[in-house]
């Protein structure tokens, strides 16, 4: 039943994408001094050793995290985000990954809200070792994500991000996440809603992807990075859907990943649209 543990793929170009987005959303929401609300529905572990067992195993972080950490000039997006990862590390290493707990973690005001969910057993222990009591704005709930949605949002913030990491083990997550996704925005519509996705050979995502266009659901912008467009197998690049992005993300994510593309990964490719 729980066979997907992150720490497998810690500090992958995916996570690259991913977490990069997630900083700046969270970037933004924190430019005004109202309190809000982040949920992460798919926390895993919190924070990742790259030394471990699991990760050496895969050495995904060798063309993710690595490539970012050797750069002499970093866009700003990034290197606002490398400051971050520093923190979690002794100075000139890069053992620790921080996942997206982690980086809610350290970016959130004393009074704004984080509300982790996980079920996986492993990960949930690894967040509660994470989340010590001194983050006393942080609350970790060990249920069903889908769940925890329909009860917890809206926020009594009034405003914040739901971000959406599932692993899509099973096919059907990709039908579900898409209607978990409109059923929580029709009761927060003016929130901001990111869900990443695999890009796979067998175009699983295409049904995620039908569904969003069927729905209801306005402002929606999506981009794709493919550091190694030439890959065959495994995962060929990263997705990421967000509703409601906030103003000029589109330009900062564009500009920062077409700057990876040509300092780091000189055939990536990295696109973006508007779905609604």
């Amino acid at each position: 039943m729980f066979s997907y543990e992150h720490k497998y793929h810690a500090g992958c170009f995916a996570d690259v994408h991913k977490h990069l987005t997630l900083f700046a959303i969270v970037d933004y929401l924190l430019k005004k001094p109202t309190p809000f609300c982040v949920l992460d529905t798919h926390a895993g572990d919190g924070l990742y050793d790259l030394n471990s067992i699991e990760s050496q195993k895969t050495a995904e972080r060798v063309q993710g995290i690595d490539k970012l950490w050797a750069l002499k000039e970093a866009p700003p997006l990034v290197s606002q985000f490398l400051d971050l990862v520093k923190g979690y590390n002794q100075p000139g290493e890069c053992r620790y990954y921080p996942g997206s707990p982690a980086i809610i973690t350290e970016m959130l005001r004393d009074n704004d809200r984080g509300l982790f969910i996980e079920k996986h057993p492993q990960a949930i222990a690894a967040l509660r070792a994470f989340t010590t009591h001194e983050h006393k704005q942080i609350h970790l709930h060990e249920r069903d994500s889908i769940e925890a949605m329909k009860a917890l949002i809206p926020f009594i913030e009034k405003r914040g991000l739901v971000f959406m990491d599932p692993s899509y083990e099973i096919k059907s997550d990709y039908e579900l996440m898409v209607e978990a996704l409109h059923r929580a925005y029709e009761r927060f519509s003016h929130g901001i809603f990111a869900l990443w996705y695999p890009m796979l050979s067998e175009n699983d995502q295409a049904t995620l992807l039908r569904h969003l266009k069927k729905s209801t659901i306005a402002k929606i912008w999506q981009c794709e990075w493919s550091p190694f467009p030439d890959k065959k197998t495994g995962i060929l690049g990263s997705g990421m859907i967000v509703i409601n992005p906030p103003w000029q993300l589109d330009t900062l994510l564009t500009e920062t990943f077409h700057s990876l593309n040509q300092s780091l990964f000189k055939s990536g490719q990295f696109t973006q649209r508007w779905l609604a």
